[in-house]
């Protein structure tokens, strides 16, 4: 499958809220970790400063989006929070789709509402406040999970999976993001010390970042990268690969 590049769409830079994460600065913070509309506030800053490589990974799944999509089919974005990326895929796309964002927070879609009313001039946006459960995928070609799945209780995971791979068109993409585990201590180790010392870097003090990963514990479950890519097969997606890794944040193309 060939599309014509576009030099203009790599220097595209994602829309994100200027509001500050500043919410595990002090007590009490979020425990267990929900996302309310105190985390939709900072949800932006919190999420570009916390997953390694967030730019390039929803530029990434905007070009692969692109080149799957076949016109006519929905595209869904599954925990789409405030829209980010389907207001970056409604400006990478020169004609008109239909752009679905499912998300169970109604903060989320709310600010999702906003950040998309310039592109929704060009597409059609469906907002959807569900679980990703409850939710059809039928006619669609192109369906993106960042950093969504991680969050369902692991039997409940492979039953979405099962439903988005019904729902999705022959040739359709799924592109995953998640965050992953070593099976390997050793190494989970030294890949949990790099990465609290990628959020340092971007501001986050020692208190912020064990509060945080306090509140997440047993909310956010990571499967190893091996256990990823066969509940993908189980699913059944007959062609999985990976496109980017950092740490501990992984993202995978799925073809049916």
């Amino acid at each position: 499958m060939t599309y014509p590049l576009d030099p203009e769409l790599d220097r595209t830079e994602l829309y994100l809220s200027p509001e500050k994460d500043e919410l595990f600065e002090k007590e009490p913070w979020p425990k267990p970790f929900v996302f309310n509309e105190d985390v939709v506030n900072v949800f932006d800053d919190m999420v570009s400063r916390s997953v390694p490589l967030y730019r390039e990974v929803l530029t990434c799944a905007a070009h692969w989006t692109r080149a799957y999509y076949q016109p006519g089919t929905r595209i869904i974005d599954v925990g789409c929070s405030t829209g980010t990326f389907l207001e970056l895929l409604g400006r990478f796309l020169k004609q008109k789709a239909v752009l679905v964002g499912i998300d169970n927070s109604q903060p989320m879609l709310e600010k999702a509402q906003q950040k998309l009313l310039r592109v929704q001039q060009t597409h059609q946006i469906e907002l959807i406040c569900d679980r990703a459960e409850n939710c059809s995928f039928d006619n669609s070609s192109a369906v993106v999970i960042n950093y969504t799945l991680q969050f369902l209780p692991l039997q409940e995971r492979l039953k979405l999976l099962r439903t988005i791979y019904k729902g999705l068109a022959e040739g359709g993409l799924l592109f995953l993001s998640e965050k992953v585990k070593s099976p390997y201590p050793q190494f989970q180790e030294t890949i949990t010390r790099h990465y609290e010392a990628f959020k340092a870097r971007n501001g986050y003090a020692r208190t912020e970042i064990e509060r945080k990963k306090e509140a997440l514990e047993n909310v956010l479950v990571p499967l190893t990268e091996a256990e990823q890519v066969q509940m993908l097969y189980e699913s059944g997606f007959e062609r999985v690969d990976s496109l980017i890794k950092l740490h501990n944040f992984i993202s995978f193309v799925a073809l049916k």
